[in-house]
């Protein structure tokens, strides 16, 4: 597999790629030059937030959830739960990007929900940050449906850059070998990972 700073490069470049391309098709669509360039930037923004920080490494131990500093435990649970490299769950092209988008969600709503009834055993009351998250999230998906649709193709895209790089060098060395030729490049360690505390001292 490539590691993640070729990743990181194919996520860039194809987000590179993608923009005149966006921006074309909403012009063709008849949607006005500002509305266009808006939209060109809210897929080419998502794409690279979910290639580089909702990376489908994500399913491991890696150098991506070291990319969440202290927060890398939020992805803990997800790692132990989805096996990695699965094309239903991790590395798919539609569905594992919107369940690490899903998924995101509810821990965010899980730990205010928690950190509120933490602190209501102690007697400090927080408002309920949750529900006001929640609103949040469902009145821009309401108000804003052409943002929502521009900012999910281009988080489902940027996750695609990743699962086709990993398919086609995979699928690559199964063809070379089968061709005859020997395949020397050991993909084990293909996220290049550091543990959280190693990283820390850098």
């Amino acid at each position: 597999m490539p590691g993640a700073r070729t990743h990181d490069l194919i996520t860039v470049v194809t987000g590179v790629a993608i923009a005149p391309l966006t921006y074309t098709t909403n012009l063709a669509l008849g949607i006005s030059p500002e509305l266009a360039l808006r939209q060109t930037a809210i897929v080419v923004g998502a794409h690279l937030l979910s290639g580089i920080m909702f990376s489908p490494d994500l399913d491991l131990d890696s150098a991506i959830d070291n990319r969440w500093g202290v927060f890398y435990w939020l992805w803990r649970p997800y790692m132990w739960i989805v096996p990695h490299r699965s094309r239903l769950l991790s590395h798919g092209l539609v569905i594992p990007p919107l369940l690490r988008l899903l998924y995101f969600y509810w821990m965010i709503v899980g730990l205010l929900i928690g950190s509120a009834w933490v602190l209501g055993r102690v007697g400090i009351v927080l408002p309920n940050f949750h529900l006001v998250v929640s609103d949040a999230v469902l009145g821009t998906i309401m108000r804003h449906p052409r943002d929502t649709w521009s900012f999910l193709i281009g988080f489902i895209t940027g996750s695609a850059a990743h699962s086709v790089a990993d398919w086609l060098v995979t699928g690559g060395k199964h063809y070379l070998r089968r061709l005859g030729f020997e395949v020397r490049y050991n993909d084990a360690q293909h996220d290049q990972w550091r543990g959280y505390r190693r990283r820390a001292r850098y």
